[in-house]
C-alpha cells in the first residue's frame, strides 16, 4: 500500500486512490484469483478490517516521516541514508502483511485449482510484458529501457530532468548488476513459489496456512537460491548508491520540488486520517 501511494505523482491522485483503495485493491486481487461468490464478500470484510487499520495506525506514521524528510531532501545524502529509508519501507510491509495474514490465510485455503491456473495465466502475461520491456537482445535497448525507467521514477519526486542529470545517470548505471534475464528467472521462481505454496493449503488450518504465507514472504525477501540472495543484495546496494546519486545531482530548485511534493504527501495523509472510515 505504500509503495504504491508513493508512486503516484500528483495530490489528488493519491487521496482519490486512498479512498477508493478497497475497490482498487479488490479489483486488482479479483483479476489474479478471479472471486467466487462465496469469497467475494469475504474478500471486501477482510479488505474494510485492513483499510480501517492502516488509516487509524499507519497513515500517522506515513505523516510524521514525511514531515521529518522535507528538510532533509534540501542536503546532499549518501547510500547508507538511502537504504536506512528502504528498510523502513521494508518494516511498513511487514507490518502491514503480518495485519493482513489472518484474512490472507482464510481466503488462501479456500482457493479452488482453476484459481490457481487463472493466477498462472496472470503471472505468465506479467511475465511476457516484462521480457518485451527489459529482456531485450540488444545490449543498448536493454540499458535504455532500464534508463528510462529510472527517469521516470526520479522525475515523480524532483521534477523535469535536464539532459545533463540524465546523461550522468546513464553512465551510473553503466555499472548496474541488473540482470534482465536473472530478474525474469527469479520473478518466475517466486511465482511458482506462491503458487505451490497455494495449492498446498488445500485443507490446512490457519495456524499452518499463517506459517506457509509468512515463509513465502520470507523467501521474497530472501530468496533460499545462494546465487539469487547475492544478486537481489549486490542490486539493492547499488540502488542505494544510484539513489543517493540521482538526489545529489538534483538542484536547487528540484529539491524545492521535492520538499513540497513530499509536503503535499503529508497534507494528503494527514487528511485522509482525518476522515475516519475510508
Amino acid at each position: 500500500m505504500a509503495l504504491l501511494l508513493f508512486a503516484l505523482a500528483g495530490c489528488t491522485a493519491l487521496r482519490l486512490a486512498y479512498r477508493q483503495a478497497d475497490e482498487l485493491l479488490y479489483w486488482w486481487a479479483d483479476g489474479y484469483a478471479d472471486f467466487t461468490e462465496a469469497q467475494a464478500p469475504r474478500v471486501r470484510a477482510g479488505l474494510d478490517e485492513f483499510l480501517d487499520w492502516h488509516r487509524r495506525t499507519q497513515l500517522p506514521r506515513y505523516t510524521a516521516r514525511l514531515a521529518q524528510v522535507q528538510p532533509q531532501v534540501l542536503a546532499d545524502t549518501t547510500p547508507a541514508a538511502a537504504c536506512t529509508l528502504k528498510d523502513e519501507l521494508q518494516r511498513w510491509f511487514h507490518d502491514a502483511y503480518e495485519q493482513g495474514l489472518p484474512a490472507l490465510s482464510a481466503l488462501a485455503v479456500t482457493l479452488e485449482a482453476d484459481q490457481l491456473k487463472a493466477m498462472q495465466k496472470r503471472f505468465d502475461k506479467l511475465n511476457r510484458n516484462f521480457r518485451n520491456d527489459f529482456v531485450k537482445p540488444d545490449a543498448a535497448d536493454r540499458r535504455e529501457a532500464l534508463h528510462k525507467r529510472t527517469v521516470e521514477r526520479a522525475e515523480k519526486l524532483y521534477g523535469r530532468l535536464d539532459r545533463a542529470q540524465r546523461e550522468r545517470i546513464a553512465q551510473i548505471e553503466a555499472g548496474s548488476p541488473f540482470d534482465a534475464e536473472h530478474a525474469l528467472r527469479l520473478r518466475v521462481s517466486r511465482q511458482q513459489d506462491v503458487i505451490q505454496t497455494l495449492r498446498g493449503l488445500q485443507g490446512a488450518t490457519p495456524a499452518q496456512a499463517q506459517a506457509a504465507l509468512r515463509a513465502l514472504a520470507r523467501h521474497v525477501e530472501e530468496p533460499p537460491d545462494p546465487g539469487d540472495r547475492r544478486y537481489q543484495l549486490a542490486l539493492q546496494e547499488f540502488n542505494c548508491g544510484l539513489a543517493a546519486q540521482i538526489h545529489n545531482l538534483s538542484t536547487a530548485e528540484q529539491r524545492r520540488t521535492a520538499r513540497e511534493r513530499l509536503r503535499g504527501w503529508e497534507m494528503d495523509f494527514k487528511a485522509l486520517a482525518a476522515q475516519g472510515k475510508h
